[in-house]
């Protein structure tokens, strides 16, 4: 039977979560057929080996993906590149390797929710979160202050901030790849939570049946604070607010200075010259404001000493190229 729902999981390097992971997929108690797609992609600690083991045990729902080579490290975006074309459920839940599920009848919960409610096409619930070296107490996500104690929402909620954490959502399915943009922009499930809300209404469970586990290691350690995240994430960060503006006519224009101001001394802090070269050319109209508030603040002198040293080399390879260019043609055609 086609499967009414379709989980996706997305793992690399799990080996010590992915049981974890499985296990609560293959508990859920449905009335219903399901899918998990699992993407492994080209772990390298025998993360592979064990979800081998759940497809050769639960053949009718664990439908894996095994990559030879690593996609994410070659731009790819692993759910819409690699993922999508398998998804066949109606509704599309997301649960990546190193979190897991706690309640059985999870799956049960949101599907009685959407079939019962036509208008909603997201439903969520809250989800404990867990810090794997224990450096901060367990919590609960959202809390009811930042879902703003309520338990039905908009379009209009959403923009403002991402409430929605992602193993606990379930989608009623309306994304087409083209919807998506072309470049790599971060966070993908705010993008994936806003396009759905489009569509209808958000709704809110109140079971906690999942465990969003953080780790020192994870993409989004370190976000928006350390020069380390803004390196690694800065940009397609940027690139998120800009299609938020561009799909939903709204204003993240303070957002988008922020994080570019902070990449930029990032990038002054790290000496890397040629990325901050290539962002000044993706980002040449914003160019202007990601720098003149850095350069009139007293934090920032070894930055404008850094950047100075950048105008510097950057001058000198614009000289460089003009000469090069000036003695083949003097070459070709003997001035």
């Amino acid at each position: 039977m086609k499967p009414k729902v379709t989980i996706l999981c997305t793992a690399y390097n799990h080996k010590k979560f992915i049981r974890q992971a499985l296990d609560g997929f293959v508990m859920q108690k449905t009335n219903f057929p399901f899918e998990v797609i699992v993407h492994d992609d080209a772990s390298t600690d025998g993360t592979a080996e064990i979800i081998k083991e759940y497809e050769k045990k639960y053949p009718k729902i664990i439908k894996p993906i095994y990559q030879s080579k690593n996609q994410f490290s070659q731009g790819k975006d692993i759910l819409i590149d690699c993922m999508f074309d398998y998804i066949q459920g109606e509704y599309v839940a997301i649960n990546e390797g190193d979190d897991y599920w706690i309640d059985e009848n999870k799956l049960q919960r949101q599907v009685d929710f959407l079939d019962a409610n036509p208008d909603f096409t997201i439903c969520f619930h809250p989800v404990k979160v867990v810090w794997d070296d224990n450096s901060q107490p367990e919590s609960v996500f959202p809390s009811p202050k930042y879902r703003y104690n309520k338990e039905t929402f908009t379009l209009e909620d959403l923009l403002k901030h991402n409430f929605i954490q992602t193993n606990s959502v379930m989608y009623r399915w309306k994304l087409t790849k083209e919807m998506w943009p072309q470049k790599r922009i971060l966070p993908c499930d705010w993008l994936w939570h806003l396009l759905h809300a489009k569509y209808g209404k958000i709704g809110f469970l109140p079971q906690v049946m999942s465990v969003y586990r953080r780790n020192q290691g994870g993409i989004w350690s370190g976000a928006g604070v350390t020069d380390e995240w803004f390196l690694r994430c800065g940009i397609p960060h940027i690139r998120f607010y800009q299609t938020v503006e561009e799909l939903f006519n709204t204003d993240k224009k303070k957002d988008i200075i922020n994080v570019g101001q902070r990449v930029v001394c990032a990038y002054l802090r790290y000496k890397e010259f040629p990325s901050l070269q290539n962002m000044s050319e993706e980002f040449f109209d914003l160019w202007n404001e990601f720098i003149p508030t850095l350069l009139n603040n007293k934090n920032y002198k070894k930055e404008k000493k850094l950047k100075r040293k950048y105008c510097f080399y950057r001058l000198l390879s614009i000289v460089l190229l003009f000469l090069i260019i000036y003695l083949m043609i003097r070459e070709k055609y003997g001035i």
